[in-house]
């Protein structure tokens, strides 16, 4: 199991999806069929963002679909062009063009708090509210906000005219979402950002129909987003973003006659955690993983569990996969681990007093053992055991060093 590369983490899977339906759109007879069930859209997918909102505690799914299929409900009631009152559908357009991604922008940046508590309740509250405020609003300012709006109008390539103030907004939210999702890698965020732009391409639209159909696949992005953050989370480690334990079993189902596995261990991780505190540990820990991750020779690490880690070499026996392994060696040795600062090396005062001052560096290296399939050893699991036998010879042989 391994997981989106490089550039390719910003557009998978939103990204890939919307241009997707974009491009089947593009063809009539699949456009017309798609269009077609528009009408099934809304309350399905408002459904399954129900319940893996309260199964899997992604309230902000749930607010953020809703939001969407909110804005859509209401401009297909009032943003019609066949409503007799075209300065109310003006109003709806201009108002959701405003205050649409503001709303995503915020509902990324909530904290979990589930659905049914008090401050869930609070928020559908919060989302239900601002259709009144805004129908409020239009009895006092509404046609002066339309005049407004509409005397600021830029022409954009490919999207038509665009007040600039909802430019603006939807420019810094876009761009606050990116910068959420490039700081925390939260799946989620991704997900917002891709329905804020599709839900921008479903407001200027101009087809009631594509409109409405462009703002559930605005939905089904959220929810997509949130199925692979979960998947994620399954598959992998979280303090190091390696894949873990379970993406390793599935990895090793997949393996083919010629494949050689090595064992990787932190030497005396554990007199260092005692020193310098389970915060310090953890540094070290990701440290170690952000090398191993780097590794040449085409091997896919893993996190095994504790201070252990598993490499996989598909295709490779043990001449091949060694030298990769001993400059791995080599490189933390070299590296060391340098304690950035005392307050690092625990929470409490306790831990702060046990060492680690301020830019102390100190010594850091790891054991490696490594086993190929051979008759002797047919099955994946054999052949990670013999690895881990390896290792103890390596650790008994007086670490850091590579044993086969």
């Amino acid at each position: 199991m391994y997981f989106w590369p490089g550039f390719f983490l910003y557009l998978a899977p939103g990204g890939l999806l919307l241009a997707a339906v974009l491009a089947v759109l593009q063809h009539e007879d699949s456009a017309r069929l798609l269009l077609g069930i528009t009408w099934l859209l809304p309350p399905a997918l408002g459904l399954v963002a129900f319940f893996l909102g309260w199964r899997f505690n992604r309230s902000r799914l749930l607010f953020g679909t809703l939001t969407v299929l909110l804005a859509d409900l209401l401009l297909r009631r009032y943003g019609g062009v066949a409503q007799i009152d075209q300065l109310l559908a003006r109003y709806v357009f201009h108002l959701a063009l405003l205050v649409l991604p503001l709303n995503l922008l915020l509902f990324s940046c909530w904290r979990e708090r589930g659905m049914l508590t008090g401050q869930g309740l609070r928020r559908f509250v919060f989302i239900l509210f601002q259709p009144l405020l805004l129908a409020a609003l239009f009895g006092v300012r509404g046609p002066l906000i339309v005049r407004q709006l509409e005397g600021m109008n830029l022409s954009l390539p490919l999207l038509g005219a665009m007040p600039y103030p909802p430019l603006i907004v939807w420019v810094l939210a876009g761009l606050g979402l990116l910068f959420r999702f490039h700081r925390h890698r939260d799946l989620l965020d991704h997900g917002f950002f891709w329905a804020m732009l599709c839900s921008l391409l479903a407001l200027l639209a101009g087809n009631p129909a594509r409109q409405s159909f462009l703002f559930s696949v605005a939905a089904l992005i959220l929810i997509v987003a949130a199925i692979e953050s979960a998947h994620r989370m399954a598959f992998r480690d979280e303090l190091t973003t390696l894949p873990a334990r379970r993406a390793l079993n599935e990895a090793m189902l997949k393996l083919g006659n010629t494949y050689t596995v090595a064992m990787v261990d932190i030497d005396f991780f554990k007199k260092f955690n005692d020193r310098y505190g389970h915060d310090v540990g953890d540094q070290v820990l990701a440290m170690v993983a952000a090398m191993i991750g780097r590794i040449g020779g085409g091997g896919h690490p893993f996190r095994y569990g504790g201070e252990e880690f598993t490499v996989l070499f598909p295709g490779k026996n043990l001449s091949e996969a060694q030298p990769h392994l001993e400059a791995l060696r080599q490189a933390v040795a070299e590296t060391g681990f340098k304690v950035r600062s005392a307050s690092r090396a625990g929470k409490n005062a306790g831990n702060r007093q046990k060492g680690g001052g301020a830019g102390e560096k100190v010594s850091l290296t790891i054991s490696i053992g490594l086993a190929q399939r051979d008759p002797s050893k047919k099955t994946p699991q054999a052949v990670l055991e013999a690895a881990d036998q390896a290792l103890y010879r390596a650790k008994n042989g007086g670490r850091n060093r590579v044993a086969s």
